[in-house]
This record gives C-alpha cells, sequence and structure tokens, in this order.
C-alpha cells in the first residue's frame, strides 16, 4: 500500500480571532465612555429631583448627591483598575453597561418604595440627606465607572502610549458630561417627567451593552514581564512614585472643584444665579477640562525632557491662571467691559475669561501623571484607574470643604486664592523643590500669590455676608425722610426696611399679604397663626408682629446668615418674637408643620426671578393644604410677565388641582391689555384657598393700610381666563417642573450688572 493511498485530508486551519486595531478599539472604548459619562451626568442632574420630596432642595442635598455620585465615581475606578488588569474584554465593558443601565432604574424604584412605606420619616432631616443620597446615587456612579480603566487597559496597545489614550478617554468622558449637562437642563427637563428621563438613560446603556457584545476583538492579556525596551518612547518614563501621583492628582483636583463652587458665588452679584449662570460655569470647566485632558495625553507623548518638570510646569501655570480670575474679574467688574451685553452673551463672556484656562491647565495633570506612574503594561488599568480615584476624592474633598466651610467662613474670593495655592503644593509633591526651574517657577507662582492676596485686601466688594447660598449686600439709602437699608442676595433686591419703622412695607405685594392677616384676624379674633416661607429681610414678618402682636408667625428662611444680617442691620427686634426655623421649606410643611393650624401662609422664597421648582408642586402645595385651616389663605409669590409669562400660568393651573379657589394679583399697570404684547416683569401673586373671596373685598381691605387703592390689581375671573388661555394648560409636579425653562423669558430680558 502507498503512502499516499494512507493520506488523509488536512485539518481545517480556523483562522485566529482578527484582532481589532488601535484605531478601532478606542474608537470602541472612546463611544462607551462617552455615552457613559453623558449617561452618569444626566442621572446626577434628575437624582437631586427625585430626592427633593424626601429631604428638600437644599445646599445639603445637592452636596450629597454630588459626593455620593463622586463616591462612587472614585471607587469604580479604583475596582476598575484591578478588574481591568485580570483582563480586559467587551465582555466585562458591557457588563458594566447592563450594571449602570440597572443602576440608573434602581433611582427611579427608591423614591418609589419610599413614597409606599414612607421609611425615610425614621430617619432625622440630617443623617436622612447623605443616607438616602449615598442610597440612590452611588450604586450609577460605581457601575459606570467600573467603565473608564477598563476602556484604558483596552485602548492601551504598549507603555509608551498610555499618557495619549488616558488623556483621550478622560477629554471623551468629560466631553460626555459636557453633553449630558446640556441635554438634561435644555431638552430633558422641559420635555420630559423625571422617570421618563431615567427609563430612557438606563435604555439607551442597555442598547449599548447590546452593541459592544456584537464586537469581536482578540483580548489583551496581561503580562508577567516589563514592556519590551522596544516599545518605550525613546527617553524612558520617569519614575513617579504612586503617593506622590495620587497626592498630585488629588490636589488639583480639590483646586478645580473648588474653583467650579466658587464660581457661580463669585459672579452672582453681577449677573444673579439662573440656569444660564449653572449652565455656563458648568459648561466651560467641563470644555475646559476635557481639552486639557486631551492636550495632557498629547504631551505626555511627545514631550522630550524631564515629564516630572512638564507636568509642574503645568501645575504652576494652573496656579497663576487660578490667581488671574481673581485679578481679571477686578479689572473687568471696574471697566464694566460686558455690561452691555444680554445675559446669555454675558454669562458666556464671564464664564470663559475666568475660568477656562485654569480648568484646562488642571485638565493637563491627570493623564501626565498616569504616564509618570505606569511602571509597564500589566498595571497600566490599575494605575490609571487609582490615579482617577483619587482624582475624584479630591473633588468630593473639594466640593465638602467649599460648600460646608470655605465659602461661608473666608469668603469666595479667598477661597479661590486658595484653590490656586494648590497646585503649587501639588509641584512640591510631584517634582520636588530641588529641581532648580520648579523653584523658579514656584517663585512666579508665589509672586502672583501675593499679588492676588495684595488684591483681595484692597478690594471693596461691598458685600456684608457671604453665605452658602448668596452674597448678602446691604446698602443705606435715604427716601422720604425715611433711614432705610436695601438687602439684596446676589443681584435680586429683596427687601427694603425703614430702621425707624418696623410697619414700613415698601413692596405692594407684602401689603397684599398683611392684609390677608388682617382677614384672618377678623375672622379669628386673636388667634390667627402665620407661616412666612422664605425669610429676607423679615420685614413682612417684623410688620405683622407690630401691628397685630396676637398674631404668631413662624418663618422658614434656608440661610442661617440672612437671618442673622436681618437682626444685625435691618432692625429686626429680638423681642418680637418671630420664630425662625433654618431648613427647606418643603421639609418644614410636610414633617414639621402642624397641620391645620395656620390661617395664612405665605410662600416668598424668590431668588433672582426664580421660586425653588420643589416648592411649586402638586405635591407641595398639598402639604401646605393640609397645614392651613379650613378658612384658610395661600399666598403664593412669583417674579413673572403677567401677559406671556410661563410660570405663574402654570403655578396657577397647579394650584387649581389642590384648591377650589384661587386668584391672580399683580401691580395695576403691569398689564396693558392694549398691549399685550409689552414684555414687564412684575410680581405677581396667586392666593389660593378653599372658599372664595369676593375682589371687592380685597380693594376695600386694602385701605385700612393705605387710605385708598394700593396699587394692587385683583385680576377678575374673566381676565385671568384670557390670559391663561394664551399658553397650553401645564401641571407642575415632583415629576414634571421645569421651572428655569418656563422662565427663561424673563432671564433673557434682563441685563446683569457686568
Amino acid at each position: 500500500m502507498s503512502d499516499a493511498s494512507v493520506l488523509t485530508p488536512p485539518p481545517k486551519i480556523r483562522p485566529a480571532p482578527q484582532s481589532v486595531g488601535v484605531g478601532g478599539r478606542l474608537a470602541l472604548v472612546g463611544g462607551v465612555v462617552f455615552a457613559a459619562n453623558a449617561g452618569l451626568l444626566v442621572l446626577q442632574l434628575v437624582a437631586g429631583r427625585l430626592l427633593s420630596p424626601f429631604v428638600g432642595s437644599s445646599l445639603e442635598t445637592w452636596t450629597a448627591v454630588i459626593a455620593a455620585f463622586l463616591a462612587g465615581i472614585a471607587l469604580g475606578n479604583a475596582f476598575g483598575g484591578r478588574l481591568a488588569d485580570r483582563g480586559a474584554t467587551a465582555g466585562k465593558l458591557a457588563l458594566w453597561l447592563f450594571g449602570g443601565a440597572i443602576a440608573a432604574v434602581w433611582l427611579m424604584l427608591l423614591p418609589m418604595l419610599l413614597n409606599a412605606t414612607d421609611a425615610h420619616t425614621a430617619l432625622p432631616l440630617g443623617p436622612r440627606i447623605p443616607v438616602l443620597a449615598f442610597l440612590l446615587c452611588f450604586p450609577a456612579g460605581f457601575a459606570l465607572s467600573v467603565l473608564t480603566p477598563l476602556s484604558i487597559r483596552i485602548g492601551v496597545p504598549d507603555v509608551a502610549r498610555t499618557g495619549s489614550v488616558a488623556g483621550l478617554i478622560f477629554a471623551l468622558s468629560t466631553l460626555g458630561c459636557l453633553v449630558g449637562n446640556y441635554l438634561t437642563g435644555f431638552v430633558l427637563v422641559p420635555e420630559f417627567t423625571v422617570n421618563q428621563i431615567v427609563i430612557g438613560t438606563a435604555a439607551v446603556l442597555g442598547m449599548l451593552a447590546a452593541a459592544v457584545l456584537a464586537v469581536r476583538f482578540q483580548p489583551i492579556q496581561p503580562t508577567r514581564h516589563r514592556a519590551h525596551p522596544a516599545m518605550m518612547p525613546e527617553l524612558p518614563p520617569t519614575d513617579l512614585k504612586r503617593p506622590a501621583a495620587f497626592a498630585g492628582v488629588f490636589l488639583c483636583s480639590f483646586a478645580g472643584m473648588t474653583l467650579e463652587l466658587a464660581a457661580t458665588r463669585l459672579l452672582a452679584p453681577v449677573i444673579g444665579v439662573s440656569i444660564y449662570t449653572w449652565t455656563g460655569v458648568i459648561g466651560v470647566m467641563l470644555a475646559g477640562t476635557c481639552l486639557g485632558n486631551w492636550l495632557g495625553g498629547w504631551i505626555s507623548a511627545r514631550t522630550r525632557i524631564d515629564r516630572k518638570l512638564t507636568v509642574a510646569w503645568c501645575m504652576t501655570a494652573a496656579a497663576l491662571a487660578g490667581v488671574g480670575i481673581l485679578v481679571l474679574f477686578g479689572l473687568l467688574t471696574q471697566r464694566r467691559l460686558f455690561a452691555d451685553l444680554d445675559l446669555v452673551p454675558q454669562v458666556l463672556a464671564w464664564t470663559f475669561a475666568l475660568f477656562f484656562l485654569p480648568s484646562l491647565l488642571l485638565g493637563t495633570v491627570s493623564p501626565q501623571v498616569i504616564r509618570l506612574a505606569v511602571p509597564d503594561l500589566e498595571s497600566a488599568g490599575r494605575t490609571a484607574g487609582r490615579v482617577y480615584a483619587w482624582s475624584t476624592a479630591g473633588a468630593i474633598a473639594g466640593t465638602f470643604a467649599t460648600g460646608y466651610v470655605l465659602i461661608s467662613s473666608i469668603g469666595v474670593m479667598a477661597t479661590i486664592l486658595l484653590a490656586a495655592a494648590l497646585p503649587v503644593a501639588a509641584v512640591v509633591i510631584v517634582a520636588g523643590v530641588k529641581q532648580a526651574k520648579v523653584l523658579y517657577g514656584l517663585c512666579v507662582a508665589g509672586g502672583a500669590l501675593v499679588g492676588g492676596s495684595l488684591v483681595l485686601m484692597k478690594a471693596d466688594t461691598g458685600i456684608t455676608a457671604e453665605s452658602n447660598y448668596y452674597a448678602i449686600i446691604v446698602r443705606e439709602n435715604q427716601e422720604d425722610g425715611r433711614e432705610l437699608r436695601t438687602m439684596a442676595l446676589d443681584l435680586l433686591v429683596h427687601s427694603v426696611a425703614d430702621l425707624n419703622d418696623p410697619t414700613f412695607l415698601h413692596y405692594k405685594h407684602e401689603q397684599f399679604q398683611l392684609e390677608a392677616v388682617y382677614a384672618a384676624k377678623d375672622a379669628h379674633a386673636d388667634s390667627q397663626r402665620v407661616l412666612v416661607i422664605g425669610g429676607g429681610g423679615y420685614t413682612f414678618p417684623r410688620c405683622v408682629r407690630t401691628k397685630i402682636p396676637t398674631a404668631a408667625v413662624d418663618v422658614v428662611e434656608i440661610d442661617p446668615a440672612v437671618t442673622r444680617v436681618a437682626y444685625s442691620h435691618l432692625g429686626l427686634d429680638p423681642k418680637l418674637g418671630v420664630n425662625a426655623f433654618h431648613m427647606d421649606g418643603r421639609q418644614f410643611v410636610a414633617e414639621k408643620a402642624e397641620k391645620g393650624a395656620y390661617h395664612v401662609v405665605t410662600l416668598d422664597a424668590v431668588n433672582d426671578f426664580s421660586v425653588p421648582y420643589h416648592l411649586l408642586t402638586k405635591e407641595c402645595n398639598e402639604a401646605v393644604k393640609a397645614t392651613l385651616t379650613d378658612d384658610g389663605l395661600y399666598l403664593v409669590t412669583v417674579i413673572d410677565e403677567v401677559a406671556n409669562g410661563k410660570l405663574w400660568k402654570a403655578a396657577y393651573h397647579t394650584l387649581k388641582e389642590s384648591f377650589p379657589e384661587v386668584a391672580l394679583t399683580f401691580p395695576k399697570g403691569a398689564f396693558d391689555p392694549q398691549r399685550p404684547e409689552k414684555l414687564e416683569k412684575s410680581v405677581i401673586v396667586l392666593y389660593a384657598a378653599n372658599r372664595p373671596i369676593e375682589p371687592g373685598k380685597w380693594a376695600e381691605m386694602m385701605q385700612r393700610q393705605t387710605g385708598g387703592s394700593s396699587g394692587v390689581y385683583v385680576a377678575p375671573a374673566e381676565v385671568t381666563d384670557a390670559l391663561l388661555a394664551r399658553d397650553k394648560k401645564l401641571i407642575l409636579t415632583d415629576q414634571f417642573a421645569p421651572v428655569d425653562n418656563l422662565l427663561m423669558q424673563v432671564f433673557r430680558t434682563r441685563k446683569g450688572g457686568g
């Protein structure tokens, strides 16, 4: 038998799995990171709305939400780094995308459970805020942040490109946050309920996970040796001990978050506080960080000098730019360079001029530090994850320190100066003071810090007090022989008080509110009780207690500093016995206020033409109604346009869901039927009750204060109906309350003070 007769067919050779190229890998992981971080920002922005019915919408609430997400991001990156170095695959990306989708759904389920069980009421409000924020927000922050180090590990082909890949991934993650920020504020919130937004985010993450599962590429296996010399760049990497790397990014991220939180407070007295201010600050700083991340990666891959010095110079430049914020702010304020611009261009001009460059320079740090700290390909994922985790930890520390301590204790300008000094400390940690060039950079930065200190000491801001919520400015004024004090909260003049006349009420709507208290006195002799939500300058509570000593007045003012200024500068006498509660108004009426006890409740929590959205919803109205007597009155103050305003109309329709009787009042002359297109902002008061009060009765009562017409017009039903017919009916709920969006026209037509 010949050899040929026993030949068997050769075995089929299966082709080895074809690896996706470097570009394909980066496209895959870049898309994942971009989408995950866009979803993360969407969930973060709606989380506060989901929590507000249970804990209010205070500084503590938003700080807890941000901190819970950042804690999840920090631990998620640390865990993801370890996971990545055990093998980074498309399957793991898909798994954690599914995990993010599940965590998003949890944001919707937890509030449902709390509503069904009232379990949250077992905790006092203080500890309840961080506990619920952690339970709600941490899972999404953790799950979606595991993706970043996994993506870096998949995208890094060799040690030499660690910094550039990390910079690109960080840039795309920041760009995703930027898109999520604008998408939520300007598209999703005005059009969809909160639960619809959450479900949509979860669906997108789930679909992306399914798409990633369809991708096939050769997984990168962990190596057991340091990278081959042929894979290294021309300049060997400079070793940077990990503790120094972690401390450096911690300080720089602390500085970045401090600048972001301080930015709005710095600009508030100039351009006010609105959705445009917040969006401008967040958008500019995210854009700067995004470009800085990319630039830092580019620098790390192409530098031909000592990399420690390169990152040190970036840190030093960031310190200089931070001090430059104060110098530029002083110059721009004095010259009123942007004063003639409309609000939106003015916001963009201020935020870009002051904060873009510092955020860009701080953004270059992390990619360069990762390149310095990665010794081999095997530990690339772990190192990148831990660096990003420590960076996030710095952001957490900056959030708490700035929100709770720095601004209220040392002021916004000193806070910015402190933030500018932190990158200088990072230079010492990363590069050491023995480096001659770094010492020179430190000297330059130190001189700039000294100059900034001098500018700060000489600055006359006119600010009476700075709190976590407002820049409080009190000014003296003489008018008609009266010694007046005006109190502005940020850009809005909120109160005018006569130090010698506690019965003086400057605003017509306050006189209208006073007549509601007199109506209660007429009906209930000496047993009337009044609740004021939003104390401001305490002029109205002061007047009520002086004119009607038998009236018990409770004031809910979220900012203790405002109350202190009312006592110290606006003539509020402690002997009057006004009861002040420093907490969110929603939580007071829901949990603290006695049911069926108040004859009059006024909501006057206006801040820069805006009312906190959670105080205008149907659920809040129901809580207020429960605190009223059967014949009690609820007076809601908003600043809007009578003819074309959208917010007061939504508030009116929402009140009608709870109260049989709702009426519209505004200053006479604010609406001209002959010129309905005229845009004029006015203080509008909506009064709601279970029983009708004839408009003519109000005019009769107003003569008690003024001896004639008060200038307040109580609109007849036919006028109100005609105005309401101009816009579609909108009911505000905890799920859907686009208050800032309804006020956009008001904001656009206002000039800032720049």
